[in-house]
Order: structure tokens, then sequence, then C-alpha cells
């Protein structure tokens, strides 16, 4: 039974660390998941990224998170390669296109520079953010735990 244990514990803060850690701000280094292909492959979709929040200066083939705004008035966060500075904004592309993209990044929008990626979390993540990965990864072993402390409690009640 202390295997048991042992081994969802460990499952647990394998699944819920990388989760919480994307969604919740850690202060000067944020964990951010990847959904496109712009930058394969050198960032795949099943990859997280570790930004540095407080280096505001990057420079030419830097990999940048930044705030951009999409014609349906989505702001999402893109993550591009700094290819070029012009009039104090920077021009991006992603690493799998030949042409640099069509807008400049002004400074004020850029959420940081990219230090490494930890490959293969983010595919967990994403697969957590489905009903059946929650249910797999959340509720499962949660729902173990919860039994398993209960048989406890009953069994010292019994003694």
């Amino acid at each position: 039974m202390k295997i048991i244990e042992n081994f969802i514990s460990t499952l647990l803060i394998i699944v819920i660390i990388p989760i919480l850690s994307t969604i919740i701000p850690t202060g000067s280094v944020q964990l951010m998941t990847v959904t496109g292909s712009s930058m394969e492959p050198t960032i795949t979709a099943s990859d997280i990224i570790v930004v540095d929040t407080t280096e505001t200066q990057p420079v030419v083939g830097d990999i940048v998170s930044y705030h951009h705004t999409f014609e349906e008035n989505e702001r999402l966060i893109v993550t591009h390669r700094i290819v070029g500075i012009e009039k104090g904004s920077y021009r991006t592309k992603g690493d799998a296109y030949t042409e640099p993209d069509d807008y400049m990044v002004s400074p004020e929008d850029v959420v940081g520079i990219m230090l490494f990626k930890i490959p293969y979390f983010g595919s967990l993540i994403h697969f957590a953010g489905t009903s059946k990965g929650f249910l797999i990864l959340v509720i499962f072993p949660a729902s173990i735990l919860i039994i398993q402390e209960l048989l406890e409690i009953m069994g010292s009640m019994r003694r």
C-alpha cells in the first residue's frame, strides 16, 4: 500500500508542478506552453519554454515571447526569433517560416526572452487541459489518495 501511495504522490508532483507553473506566474521566470508549429524544429508544441521576464533588451537571434493582437482582436502570446531591430522595434520570424512576420513588435509588448526549453512536458500540459486528461491525471489519482486515507481512518477506528 505504501508503494502505491508513493507512486501516486510522485505522479501528482510530476504532473501538478508543470501544470501549475504554466498557469501561475513565478516571478522573473515564467514557464509557457507552445501551441503552434511556427518555431519548429527549435521549439515544438510538446515543449515548455522557460522565459526570463526581467531581461528587456533582446538582441538579434534571441527567441522572445510577446503579446500580439491578431485580426480577430484576439490578443495572444507569440514566441518567435528576433531577426532585426528597426527604429526601436523588433522584426520577428518563426523558424519554420522563410519570411519574417509582417508586423513589428514594440518593446512594451515583449514578455521576455527564452532561456531554455523543457521537452515533452508541453504535451502533458495540453493533455491535462482536456477533460480526459484532467480525469486521468488529476481526478483519478486524487480519488485513490482519498479512498486510501478513508480506509486508513476506518482501520484505525476499528482498533
